[in-house]
């Protein structure tokens, strides 16, 4: 059995025989849907650190600690979001309720953002991925969980159907602006 196998199989082992009592642990702590994220957590750390995880009888209490971590990661970013908003209140800001929305500054930057929206779901991340985060294509096929070699295929294919999309609007502001050498450009 290779390292890679039995780590699975002791994570298995510990999510089946503790998954009920740390979610348990989180309820009596949390509201239900804070538990069960508190709980994901938790179990996403034993599952990248399932070296460190003592074993038996010394696991549960292992998983606890992780546990309260978590749930203390939890409350400390709802009263942080709740200082920013009361912060942006008192200046006269309000939140965005689509991300897009904070970048959007045109009607030309609708257009781009109504074409990025129609793209699949996996195409529109990617590409958010390479122009927003400005992740190189090797750490985008790291993020999706992709070859490298997929990401340039989907980029490429993504582009295509955002320049068609956005080809009107392309040549609208072409006809309608000079080029730069008419402007008194070099």
């Amino acid at each position: 059995m290779t390292s890679q196998t039995a780590d699975r199989s002791r994570f298995e082992a510990i999510w089946r025989q503790h998954r009920h009592q740390v979610l348990a642990y989180c309820l009596r702590r949390a509201s239900t849907a804070d538990a069960e994220d508190a709980c994901a957590e938790t179990f996403l750390v034993v599952w990248r650190r399932i070296d460190e995880i003592p074993s038996a009888p010394k696991t549960l209490p292992c998983l606890y600690g992780i546990a309260r971590k978590s749930l203390s990661n939890q409350t400390r970013a709802f009263y942080r979001r709740g200082r920013l908003h009361t912060k942006l209140t008192n200046l006269g800001m309000t939140t965005a309720a689509d991300p897009m929305l904070v970048v959007v500054q045109s009607a030309d930057d609708k257009v781009v953002t109504d074409a990025v929206r129609r793209l699949r779901p996996v195409d529109r991340e990617i590409v958010m991925l390479d122009v927003w985060e400005d992740l190189s294509r090797t750490e985008i096929a790291e993020v999706m969980g992709m070859t490298r070699a997929a990401v340039d295929q989907r980029i490429h294919r993504a582009y295509q159907k955002l320049s068609l999309a956005l080809e009107p609007v392309l040549e609208i502001r072409s006809i309608a602006s000079p080029p730069i050498a008419e402007e008194g450009g070099t």
